[in-house]
């Protein structure tokens, strides 16, 4: 696979050239930087306790080995392998190790979009019109591993969608170049569930429906039931993704084109309750969709931040293909990102609910077409304007709507 087609294709179709970087195995990687001795021994990195019961949240290849895996318990892992060595998780170790990351990346480029603590997106357009893709991505790679003892597989593509899934597919210490021309032989013989914006709760989802593989969603013929299963606007956006579109740019600071809005909350003490967590994420959505109405705006991109009680923060969204500020939409979309990212009975500390790539609110208009519900859509449409006229008058409330099973009472 040549970097060179890949930036004709740039060239010819105004794509853009994009990296994941993901560094493999990240906190056994940060424990091993710092001591060089534990590099051959299996190691994973988990909280101790005296029944072993705790997840794993981290292992290195060497135990990979052995059968044990990340969210496995310790009990079982030591069953796996009596030899292995749990150690404790240190945040401000891996925090520290992620800056000296996230700092190279900057000599690279300002163009980053962090992921996580220990992956991000860059976009290096500009940088491969002086060097090739392949020779920056060994660089990058090489430079990390050597110098600060830090693999990490990369992908390129020309979206964030297609270089996600590239750096998925060579582990570790991989670099793969994934095209739209290529999707059909390297991106739809995967199983759906190692699809990017496909998590724990929709994969059963697909799987009754007969959707086992990216191609079986591509060219999945009964769309209406599908938009059953999983909702329209996941719907939408997946078979983008599975066709290898994805019109998301990077969002970097100081881009003009990314104006954003966020709203966050810190808990006081460790949240366990998922109840809680979702009516915090629809308290903040609310605060979220007020200010979008303020300034007459909408979005194309919705996304929540989780940050447990170690520390671990990860952040994810998804986009839409017209630019939305409708709350049973925005919901949706939190919601399942929600049910798809949080790691079940790990305690919550801070929930943020965020939106991106803001056009003024004309710019909004859905294309309704023949098929649509129109009576619902005029129903939903009052609801809204209801709820707006509440808000300005009494302040916040939760801008969920109303429930569909109880309208039927």
């Amino acid at each position: 696979m040549s970097s060179d087609n890949l930036v004709e294709e740039v060239k010819k179709t105004n794509y853009r050239i994009i990296f994941h970087i993901d560094m493999n195995c990240f906190f056994a990687s940060c424990e091993i930087a710092s001591h060089p001795e534990l590099a051959s021994r299996p190691i994973v990195i988990a909280h101790q306790d005296s029944l072993r019961k705790s997840i794993i949240l981290t292992a290195n290849y060497v135990a990979r080995k052995y059968g044990i895996y990340t969210t496995m318990l310790v009990r079982d892992a030591i069953k796996c392998c009596p030899e292995v060595l749990v150690i404790e998780p240190n945040m401000e170790k891996y925090q520290y190790y992620s800056k000296i990351f996230f700092n190279y990346l900057h000599t690279i480029t300002h163009k980053i979009e962090p992921m996580s603590i220990d992956e991000g997106f860059l976009d290096v357009t500009e940088v491969c019109e002086k060097i090739n893709a392949i020779e920056l991505a060994n660089t990058i790679q090489k430079t990390l591993n050597e110098k600060y003892h830090l693999p990490c597989s990369i992908g390129i593509a020309p979206n964030k969608f297609l270089a996600k899934m590239a750096s998925d597919m060579k582990k570790p210490l991989g670099i793969t170049i994934l095209r739209k021309r290529e999707i059909s032989t390297m991106l739809w013989p995967l199983s759906i569930q190692s699809m990017f914006g496909i998590g724990k709760k929709t994969t059963p989802k697909l799987n009754a429906i007969g959707i086992y593989t990216i191609g079986d969603l591509a060219n999945y013929q009964d769309v209406d039931l599908l938009k059953k299963t999983i909702g329209t606007a996941m719907t939408e956006s997946l078979i983008e993704y599975s066709h290898g579109n994805d019109t998301s740019i990077v969002q970097y600071e100081g881009n003009d084109e990314v104006a954003s809005i966020n709203h966050s909350t810190t808990f006081d003490y460790d949240v366990y309750q998922i109840k809680i967590m979702k009516d915090s994420l629809k308290i903040l959505m609310n605060e979220v969709i007020n200010r979008m109405d303020e300034k007459e705006l909408a979005a194309y991109n919705i996304g929540i931040q989780i940050k447990y009680s170690d520390f671990h923060q990860i952040s994810r969204s998804r986009s839409v293909p017209n630019p939305t500020n409708d709350s049973y939409l925005m919901w949706s979309i939190i919601e399942d990102l929600f049910d798809n990212l949080y790691q079940e009975e790990e305690p919550v500390r801070l929930l943020g609910v965020f939106v991106n790539r803001l056009v003024e609110n004309h710019q909004s208009i859905k294309q309704y077409s023949l098929f649509d519900d129109f009576s619902r859509i005029e129903k939903e449409n009052d609801v809204h304007t209801l709820l707006r006229k509440i808000n300005n008058q009494y302040g916040n409330i939760i801008h969920i709507g109303y429930n569909k099973k109880e309208e039927k009472k």
